[in-house]
């Protein structure tokens, strides 16, 4: 019986472990984001020629997009036992993440690779907006939390 009663007052404490985990979670990748943001991308070009600059980011650019694809929907399965709005709106994140590496980030370097820079730069904005878009969904998510 004593198990019993172990185990019920831990599931009922279950909310606030996660929560605690979410909030932890959040930030931890939103740190990711901007770093990537706001010190490796910008720096590239001028520390790589164009070739290593190039191949640098086709590189990287699909890792951190399965990295926060994975690390959102983890976020968002855990937000399902919280809120399931919000949840639901983290996995909206996951989803732009997995889009943004499976077929916008092909076009981008198809348009890059074509030397075609109307096109590179509609795409690359749309990317751009996307990130940004997720990066600030995911703070006023941890907002309200």
């Amino acid at each position: 019986m004593k198990y019993v009663l172990y185990i019920i007052r831990l599931i009922n404490l279950m909310p606030e472990y996660l929560l605690i985990l979410i909030k932890f979670l959040i930030p931890f990748l939103l740190g990711g984001l901007i770093f990537f943001s706001a010190l490796v991308a910008p720096n590239v070009f001028s520390s790589l020629d164009e070739k290593n600059a190039r191949f640098f980011l086709r590189g990287i650019f699909p890792k951190l997009y399965l990295y926060s694809g994975i690390l959102s929907l983890f976020i968002s399965l855990i937000l399902f036992f919280i809120n399931s709005f919000l949840s639901f709106i983290f996995f909206m994140i996951t989803l732009g993440y997995f889009y943004s590496r499976q077929f916008l980030m092909i076009k981008i370097n198809e348009a890059s690779d074509q030397k075609n820079q109307t096109e590179f730069k509609k795409l690359h904005r749309f990317s751009v907006l996307i990130f940004v878009t997720q990066i600030l969904l995911m703070i006023i998510i941890f907002m309200i939390l």
